[in-house]
């Protein structure tokens, strides 16, 4: 199953992206806290990016926060006040777009950004999962929120190992390394990405998703990224569900 990520919002992107790389299973996006524009920066983006995921043939909305990266190595306090930020602004979204449904298993991974050149320290990992973990998504009375990590699991900085000393769990890896940009979402590379494992880390967190082509890296037309879930793992399974068209 394979899709794309972006910076830029799906309606800039969708039309481009699909000529190029051919028809997505998912997209996953930016909500606040995010230096980039997040689907959450209006009601009207909120129903536009969706209008544009469901037209773009894959009806799934996938989910990354990217604070400013030095507040990754902060505090446990940090780290709980990003997380807020980061359910709240889900939740605003889910209100916004009526046709927009949490995933059936209730599980909505719920990726952090951490780049390469930014360490993540233990207390802001733990104050960040372990809010989302707790939270009660749209007064459900459950808790659908599942804190996973986006990082280069070989990089020098602390990715892997934090996540061994933490108290709360990552449900997954979204791996940016290797690249192979020769490759689109119809032909798609052997599913070979980075593991906290085989990197040297054995924290029992397995790479879910491959970032195998980063625009940045290979000089796409479209600004996408393109990704692949593991074998056997529906990347859709863990996304919202656009339903249907919003009107």
């Amino acid at each position: 199953m394979a899709g794309f990520d972006t910076g830029g919002t799906v309606q800039e992107v969708e039309s481009a992206a699909v000529t190029e790389f051919g028809s997505p299973a998912f997209w996953i996006r930016y909500f606040s806290p995010c230096y980039l524009t997040p689907v959450n920066s209006s009601a009207t983006n909120a129903v536009d990016e969706c209008k544009a995921i469901w037209n773009s043939g894959g009806h799934y909305l996938g989910a990354v926060s990217t604070p400013l990266q030095s507040r990754l190595s902060g505090t446990k306090a940090d780290g709980t006040a990003d997380a807020q930020t980061f359910a709240n602004a889900l939740q605003t979204v889910y209100y916004d777009v009526s046709t927009l449904k949490l995933p059936s298993n209730n599980e909505l991974y719920c990726w952090l950004d951490q780049e390469t050149n930014t360490t993540l320290s233990v207390d802001y990992w733990d104050g960040w999962a372990s809010y989302l973990d707790g939270f009660n998504f749209a007064n459900t009375g459950t808790l659908p929120l599942y804190p996973a990590l986006y990082c280069n699991p070989c990089a020098a900085v602390a990715n892997c190992s934090t996540l061994k000393s933490a108290s709360y769990a990552a449900f997954g890896i979204w791996a940016s390394e290797p690249q192979e940009c020769k490759y689109t979402l119809t032909n798609t590379p052997p599913w070979a990405p980075e593991t906290c494992a085989g990197c040297g880390v054995d924290n029992g967190v397995a790479t879910e998703i491959w970032q195998y082509a980063d625009n940045l890296v290979c000089s796409f037309t479209a600004d996408v990224d393109l990704d692949l879930g593991a074998p056997g793992t529906l990347v859709a399974n863990y996304c919202f569900d656009v339903s249907a068209k919003p009107s």
